[in-house]
């Protein structure tokens, strides 16, 4: 057969018959063909990104380590793109200082095609994003949406189908009555605000005889243990909840250093090494995971194929999948290297 016959073939385009087609492309699977997308870019100049995401320290290390995990993944996978990627790792607060930054250099002559980052929250980020897409930057979300700019796309876990699912359990494990402490995280934070959101609304519904009390805060793994402990002696919850990944080692910490490890049923978030720990022995009952490493891949993904390929993303927020894990099932999900 042609060449041109083969190429259309395999790049799906008309002018094959489909007979044809199922022919040659049975072959290529077979013989271990895989199309080269370096070598469909080679007339495209190389496209430059930047990658704006938080850096790994004692407190971030617990959810932002996967999603650096997915970002490399894809990088890896599909090395062949033509896609140069600049790492900008960040200090807590200073997002809109990185942000600016590129600000700069752009006004200077430096070229960049697209970033990758985390949603502003402030209005200062904010204004930073919007210079950026003003220029014709092309911006993808992570973890986070914010629809006061203009991005590509957004890849973020179903943070308030998470919430839900959370109470379902809670309302399985307390047959609809009792008392829970809520360790709700940081109430202007969308993903901790939608999880707690999702939660109280499937108990009003679901669960009447259930009454809840937020717990804010506790964002540093070696601060707030004694008062988190004050609270739970104080309360004394039938349950305890929370929703993000630091407080959720807060939490254990604090649950076994008083003896308390295995006498509350805890729903944590967030697959990592403490938290699997603390589901093994006990200290934790269930797990809700939220797949950074899978956002962060497919938002790596959204991002290098719109710039290479002009693939407008079909749903512009992309919603990963909640699952709820077990001690029986954690394999499945803890250091999972497919995406």
């Amino acid at each position: 057969m042609s060449l041109n016959t083969i190429h259309k073939a395999i790049t799906g385009k008309p002018g094959v018959s489909e007979q044809t087609r199922k022919k040659i492309v049975d072959y290529a699977a077979a013989n271990g063909y895989k199309i080269n997308s370096m070598a469909s870019c080679l007339k495209r100049k190389e496209i430059q990104i930047a990658v704006c995401l938080p850096e790994l320290d004692k407190n971030s290390v617990y959810f932002y380590n996967f999603i650096w995990r997915g970002y490399m993944g894809y990088m890896r996978e599909w090395g062949d793109l033509n896609v140069q990627a600049r790492e900008l790792p960040f200090k807590p607060g200073e997002l809109a200082k990185t942000l600016s930054r590129l600000n700069d250099e752009l006004e200077h002559g430096k070229r960049l095609d697209g970033i990758l980052s985390i949603p502003p929250e402030g209005e200062d980020e904010v204004l930073e994003i919007k210079r950026l897409t003003k220029k014709g930057i092309s911006v993808v979300f992570v973890t986070g949406d914010n629809t006061e700019c203009q991005r590509v796309g957004v890849v973020v876990a179903d943070y308030y189908v998470a919430g839900g699912v959370m109470a379902e359990q809670a309302c399985n494990i307390l047959r609809g009555r009792g008392r829970v402490l809520l360790m709700a995280g940081n109430q202007y934070n969308d993903a901790h605000y939608m999880i707690a959101k999702g939660f109280h609304e499937y108990l009003q519904r679901e669960g009447a005889g259930i009454q809840t009390e937020n717990l804010y805060g506790y964002f540093e793994k070696d601060l707030g243990k004694e008062e988190l402990l004050k609270r739970i002696q104080e309360l004394k919850p039938d349950l305890i909840g929370c929703v993000f990944a630091r407080g959720s080692v807060v939490l254990a910490e604090a649950l076994r250093e008083s003896g308390l490890s295995g006498t509350i049923p805890v729903i944590a978030n967030d697959v990592f090494d403490e938290s699997v720990s603390a589901l093994q022995d006990g200290t934790f009952t269930n797990i809700v995971y939220k797949d950074p490493t899978r956002q962060a891949y497919l938002a790596t993904k959204m991002l290098c194929e719109y710039l290479v390929k002009g693939n407008v993303p079909k749903e512009q927020v992309k919603k990963v999948e909640i699952a709820l894990i077990f001690k029986g099932n954690v394999n499945y999900y803890w250091e999972r290297e497919d995406y």
